[in-house]
């Protein structure tokens, strides 16, 4: 891979300073997954400045406050998939992290970085989504928080200037009564690249009654998407079976609204519609008796 200059920082100060110093445009390394294959082709960091970001410290781990989750930004999916305050206020989270790649690639691999490279396919998107996950992102020693889906403007590209750092995904702290789905589908069971991934979000009343709800497909639309008229569509009802019907056509539908039509569309609308279904009757499984 040839570049103009490599950089390895060990704090966020210091990467700014990195940053500014920098003649020309630079790359930020987090992992270094989708950096060093992107690399072999073309000659693409020829002329980039690369800042290893991994040895800041700062930058790793997860913590808690009241109602957030904290997780630093070179966090790795294996780190996240095993921690216990994912596992308990966020679960679906450390469910996607762990359906990443291989071992070694989720070993590597951060989960700022995963966000930044803005592949569709990506498997934390569609979970990050229904979490309405927030970004910490710093410019010169600045922060700003915005919502992570607001960062994407097509595939593989943000709206991220290249001196802006994700420092910290910001996950809100799920109820115990919240329930969850997480359904990758790939080519393969193991070292796939998701074809298509469906999370859902759900929190019931003591009668049945669906207050909160949030379902969304990943690998399918240009950008991590929400869909605030499909959760309108179980919000304040006690789901029959026709309503499960009605919510897993309505998403499915927005494959072509969104996507247009193409050569995946007819296997990809009937797939979402069936894992939309299972998914759903799984997670009403004690009201639809």
């Amino acid at each position: 891979m040839k570049i103009r200059n490599y950089i390895q920082v060990k704090t966020v100060e210091a990467f700014h300073e990195a940053a500014k110093a920098a003649d020309g445009p630079i790359t930020i390394l987090a992992g270094g997954t989708d950096v060093l294959v992107n690399g072999r082709e073309d000659d693409v960091y020829k002329d980039c400045t690369v800042i290893d970001i991994f040895p800041v410290e700062a930058l790793h781990g997860v913590c808690e406050t009241e109602n957030m989750l904290l997780i630093g930004a070179c966090t790795t999916h294996e780190a996240i998939s095993h921690d216990p305050l994912v596992k308990q206020y966020a679960p679906i989270l450390a469910e996607a992290c762990g359906a990443v790649g291989s071992l070694q690639t989720r070993n590597r691999a951060t989960i700022g970085g995963n966000l930044a490279n803005a592949s569709p396919a990506a498997d934390t998107m569609s979970a990050l989504a229904v979490l309405h996950a927030e970004l910490v992102i710093e410019r010169d020693g600045e922060a700003r928080v915005e919502p992570m889906t607001a960062i994407f403007t097509k595939p593989y590209k943000t709206n991220l200037a290249q001196n802006d750092l994700i420092t910290t995904i910001r996950v809100p702290k799920q109820s115990p009564n919240v329930r969850y789905d997480y359904v990758k589908v790939g080519r393969r069971k193991v070292l796939s690249i998701s074809r298509m991934t469906v999370a859902t979000l759900l929190e019931m009343d003591n009668n049945g009654v669906v207050t909160r709800f949030d379902m969304t497909v990943g690998a399918t639309f240009p950008r991590p998407m929400l869909f605030p008229d499909i959760s309108a569509m179980l919000v304040g009802k006690r789901p029959s079976e026709q309503d499960i019907i009605g919510v897993a056509k309505a998403l499915s539908d927005k494959i072509p609204e969104i996507a247009g039509i193409r050569k995946s569309t007819i296997y990809k609308q009937p797939v979402c519609r069936n894992i939309s279904e299972r998914s759903l009757r799984k997670l009403f499984a004690d009201i639809l008796k």
